[in-house]
C-alpha cells in the first residue's frame, strides 16, 4: 500500500529504515511483534520522508470524507473548549464531522498528531498559533490538506489565519495599567518555548512600558504553566521582592486567580496594594474577589470563522483567509489607581 503519487512509498521508508517493506507495513498498522528499536527507525522514516499511507489519498480522490481535524494544546482550559465548540457547531450545520487531538502544548506531538489525521483523510486541519515544525506544514502542503491557525492573525502563505494580534493584546494591558498611574509593573506569563502567543503577549508589554521609558530590565517576568498553583507561587516571587510591583499582568486568568489567591492568604490587599489584571475572560474571572479585569479573547468567534474558511469555496477563501479580530477589555474590581508612595 504505497502513498500517492508524487510522495514517498512504502518501498522508500524500508530502504531507509534497512528492513523489509512488510515490517514497515507491521509497523505502521500498529502489530505488537515489531521489536522496539526497529519500531522507531521505521516510524523515525516515515517522518523523514513525510510518508503517509495511501488509504486517505485514495479518500480525498475518489470522494469527500466530511472529516476536518483540530490540534489544539489542552482541553483542560475552557479558551479552547469554547474555540472548539464554535468550530464544531458551524461545521455540524454542513454535516462535516470533528476530530479533536491535544497536544499539550508540544509541537513534536502535533506533527505526530497532524500525521494520523492527514491518514485518517481530514480534509482541513486547525491549528493554535502559528509557530510550528516546519515538518508539519510541509506535510499538510504535500498532501494538499488546508490548514487554518487559530489564536493569531499571522498566515502562512498557504494556509489561512483567523484570531488577534497576540502583541497588540500585551499593549493593550500595559497601556491600560500605565494610565491608571502604575509605573511599577511584572508579569506572570506563560511559558514562552514554542508558543508564539505567550511570546506575542510578553513582548507587546514589555515593548509598550519600553515606549514611556521603563526599562523592560526593571520589569520583574515570571513565566509559568497555566496553573492555580503556579499563579500564586509566582505571585509570591514576585511579591516578596524589595520593591514589589503594584501591578501585575497575567498571561491567563488561571494564572490571576492564583495570584489573587496568594494575596488573600497573605494579607497582601488587591487592587489597593496591588492590581492585578488576567487575559482570556473565562468564567473564573468573576468569581475572584475581586471579580477580574482582564481581555476577552473571541474564541467562539474563532472558531466559527475559522470554519467558514473551512467550508469556502477557493474564490471565496481568498477573502477569508487572514482575519484579525478585536479583543475587549473587561474592568472589574482587581485594578485600581497605582497607590499613593
Amino acid at each position: 500500500m504505497d502513498s500517492e503519487a508524487g510522495g514517498a512509498k512504502l518501498i522508500d521508508v524500508a530502504k531507509r529504515a534497512s528492513c523489509s517493506p512488510a515490517t514497515v507495513s507491521r509497523v505502521l498498522n500498529g502489530n505488537p511483534t515489531v521489536n522496539e528499536e526497529v519500531r522507531e527507525r521505521v516510524l523515525r522514516a516515515a517522518r523523514e520522508l513525510g510518508y503517509v499511507p495511501n488509504g486517505s489519498a485514495r479518500a480525498l480522490r475518489s470522494t469527500r470524507t466530511r472529516l476536518v481535524g483540530a490540534i489544539i494544546p489542552t482541553l483542560a482550559h475552557a479558551i479552547y473548549a469554547t474555540m472548539v465548540d464554535g468550530l464544531q457547531a458551524r461545521l455540524a450545520e454542513k454535516d462535516v464531522s470533528l476530530i479533536i487531538n491535544t497536544s499539550t502544548y508540544d509541537i513534536d506531538l502535533e506533527y505526530e498528531q497532524a500525521r494520523l489525521l492527514v491518514e485518517r483523510g481530514v480534509e482541513s486541519i486547525v491549528l493554535v498559533g502559528s509557530l510550528h515544525r516546519p515538518e508539519t506544514l510541509a506535510l499538510l502542503e504535500q498532501k494538499r490538506v488546508g490548514y487554518v491557525f487559530t489564536y493569531t492573525s499571522d498566515a502562512a502563505e498557504p494556509g489561512a489565519a483567523v484570531g488577534f494580534d497576540n502583541e497588540k493584546a500585551g499593549r493593550t494591558a500595559a497601556r491600560y495599567l500605565l494610565d491608571l498611574g502604575h509605573t511599577r509593573l511584572g508579569m506572570i506569563a506563560g511559558i514562552t518555548q514554542d508558543n508564539d502567543r505567550a511570546k506575542g503577549r510578553l513582548d507587546g508589554f514589555l515593548k509598550e512600558l519600553a515606549a514611556v521609558g521603563i526599562d523592560r530590565a526593571k520589569v520583574p517576568v515570571l513565566e509559568a504553566a497555566y496553573r492555580l498553583d503556579d499563579g500564586r507561587s509566582r505571585m509570591g516571587e514576585l511579591m516578596s521582592r524589595p520593591q514589589r510591583p503594584t501591578a501585575v499582568f497575567c498571561g491567563s486568568d488561571i494564572l490571576a486567580a492564583g495570584a489573587i489567591k496568594h494575596c488573600h492568604d497573605n494579607g497582601i490587599a488587591v487592587p489597593r496594594d496591588v492590581s492585578v489584571m488576567g487575559f482570556d475572560n473565562l468564567e473564573i474571572a468573576e468569581l475572584t474577589s475581586p471579580e477580574l479585569t482582564t481581555l476577552e479573547v473571541p474564541a467562539r468567534d474563532m472558531g466559527r470563522l475559522a470554519a467558514d474558511y473551512i467550508l469556502a469555496s477557493p474564490l471565496q477563501r481568498r477573502h477569508l483567509r487572514q482575519r484579525e479580530l478585536a479583543i475587549r477589555l473587561i474592568v472589574r474590581g482587581s485594578t485600581a489607581p497605582a497607590p499613593a508612595r
